[in-house]
């Protein structure tokens, strides 16, 4: 018999065929299976084409990981400090009532008194939470428009700064600020790049506020030097210093439109604090030694004397790095030759009283 009469043609199983259990007996021709599809039978899984509009790409880019959640030792900080809070305040609340009602029942005039008392207290309160509230978003608002300028001033293209100048229009609407800042951009040329603009509104748009909180930390600073260095107090240094820095954190953010108030001097505070200490001390010993070495009346101060000179030259610092946090364009050029010339401030200051 030849191998032509043998021959059989070919056929196609489908996958659910091999997968059952029925497929036992796989010694069995195919011929003789009942199921067995024929050549000219229509396959139900026969391949079909797919038209062009139902495809769509494969991104083969690596899978996108999500963020890291923070750590669970955050959350439970945040749970500790919001049931204190909670705490103390029921605390102040169940003292207030008590003295409430042992004034009302010593009197009721003085249970007036005190109830009007309390109510000034707390509307007093609240305004000042308010507005601290309200500086720390300005606060953080300024951060981004920092970051913003910063990506902006080194590109030559137009248009992308629109946002930028938008968004300082709304902010410094109501502050000292809206004048220079809407003269400056009134002035703009429609040539400017977005670099340019920014360069441009960084000269012009803030000179008046730069030049008053110069001259606010120039002012403090020297008084802290000398309030240290007359102190007859040495351990009543730190309160004069911090009494002073305090006040002139206040004057430096209502200066750029920040809304004062305890809550954003105590941000502020915070924020700079974390810059002198990344920044060290070296930077300001560095630029204060010309004019420490270079003064006659260096080898005359006293202890004291130079006791007031470092105060006065940390508040300087102080002073400084506020502008830099609570400024809403970044400016290189703001603390250039500032520590110098307060340090000649502060020794004219203390050589004239010696």
């Amino acid at each position: 018999m030849s191998s032509k009469e043998n021959w059989q043609r070919p056929v196609e199983l489908a996958p659910e065929d091999l997968s059952s259990g029925d497929q036992s007996d796989t010694s069995q021709p195919s011929a003789a299976r009942p199921n067995a599809a024929r050549p000219n039978a229509a396959q139900p899984n026969a391949a079909r084409e797919i038209p062009l509009e139902m495809t769509h790409a494969v991104d083969d880019a690596e899978p996108v990981i999500p963020p890291p959640q923070p750590p669970e030792r955050h959350r439970s900080r945040r749970w500790l400090w919001g049931s204190l809070g909670a705490l103390v305040i029921a605390a102040f609340g169940a003292e207030l009532y008590r003295l409430l009602n042992w004034s009302s029942n010593l009197h009721p005039l003085l249970g007036m008194t005190f109830g009007l008392l309390t109510l000034v207290l707390l509307g007093a309160l609240g305004l000042e939470i308010r507005r601290g509230l309200k500086g720390s978003r300005q606060l953080k608002q300024v951060r981004l428009l920092q970051h913003e300028a910063l990506a902006l001033q080194e590109q030559s293209t137009h248009g992308n700064s629109t946002r930028l100048t938008r968004q300082l229009e709304r902010q410094y609407r109501h502050s000292s600020l809206n004048r220079e800042l809407q003269g400056a951009l009134q002035q703009l040329d429609s040539s400017y790049n977005d670099g340019e603009i920014i360069h441009y509104l960084n000269r012009h748009a803030l000179t008046q506020a730069d030049e008053a909180a110069q001259a606010c930390v120039q002012r403090y600073s020297i008084e802290s030097g000398v309030l240290v260095a007359f102190s007859p107090w040495a351990s009543f240094d730190m309160l004069l210093v911090a009494w002073r820095n305090l006040r002139m954190l206040r004057e430096i953010s209502t200066i750029y439109g920040v809304a004062p108030g305890l809550l954003t001097q105590g941000r502020l505070l915070k924020q700079v604090l974390q810059n002198l200490a990344f920044a060290g001390a070296s930077e300001m010993a560095m630029e204060a030694g010309s004019a420490l070495l270079s003064s006659s009346v260096t080898a005359s101060l006293s202890a004291r004397a130079g006791q007031g000179l470092g105060a006065g030259l940390f508040t300087a610092r102080t002073g400084l790095t506020a502008i830099t946090l609570c400024r809403p364009l970044p400016d290189p050029r703001q603390s250039t030759g500032m520590l110098s010339k307060i340090a000649k401030g502060i020794m004219q200051r203390l050589a004239s009283r010696t």
